[in-house]
């Protein structure tokens, strides 16, 4: 069955502007999303952890810096179902900061949706997934996979980085059907948060999994 997403939301999220080392709005803006959510939730070296049952059996990541600066005249468009953003002080085209307000609104989801999932949003993963690097190990050890949306376009699932395997053949095996009636398929990928937790000793499956955002890093990001 189809789950509709839920607009207002992912509203919130990219409307929350967010920066590496000044990601201090995003962090508020979770919270009081967990919250409403009624998640039990902690912080730990800037990191955010949660879960609404306590047995969750994986986990949904994602990092709560963008590449972007902070601009005052921050404002976000949409059209024909593509959000985007300007600064209206210059009357320029800002990057919406999609890498990762994607992940961060789908991991938000994901812990709203599903009882058996629990949630962490790092710091810092633009300059060296920081946030990750001390990411509190202990919260995934019930956990048999971590996913995380921070990767561009819709069609990309990430099981490999830098030559290391990311997840099981048998965890392979056992999407391929998933991923081939929604047009995606499997691929090499680039330093994310998921990477750092299977380099960090994480024995179960990870991916990253493209989520909708194009043109990262970049003004006209939508």
């Amino acid at each position: 069955m189809k789950r509709e997403a839920d607009r207002s939301l992912f509203e919130r999220i990219v409307k929350t502007q967010s920066a590496s080392f000044d990601q201090w709005r995003m962090f508020a803006r979770i919270i009081r999303e967990l919250k409403a959510i009624g998640a039990t939730y902690y912080v730990n070296n800037g990191n955010i952890y949660a879960y609404r049952d306590k047995n969750y059996t994986m986990a949904v990541v994602a990092h709560m810096d963008t590449v972007h600066e902070i601009v005052r005249g921050y404002q976000v468009f949409e059209a024909n179902n593509k959000y985007f953003a300007y600064d209206m002080d210059t009357m320029s085209a800002t990057g919406i900061g999609g890498d990762d307000k994607v992940g961060i609104f789908i991991a938000l989801s994901m812990l709203k949706s599903f009882p058996n999932v629990g949630v962490a949003f790092f710091v810092d993963e633009e300059v060296g997934c920081l946030g990750s690097g001390v990411a509190d190990m202990t919260f995934f050890d019930q956990c048999n996979i971590i996913l995380q949306a921070d990767r561009k376009g819709n069609k990309d699932f990430v099981t490999s980085i830098s030559g290391v395997s990311l997840s099981s053949s048998d965890f392979q095996k056992d999407v391929k059907k998933v991923l081939r009636a929604y047009g995606y398929a499997t691929c090499s990928g680039m330093l994310t948060d998921v990477y750092t937790l299977k380099t960090k000793g994480f024995k179960g499956s990870v991916a990253n999994v493209s989520c909708g955002y194009y043109n990262p890093h970049c003004s006209d990001e939508y």
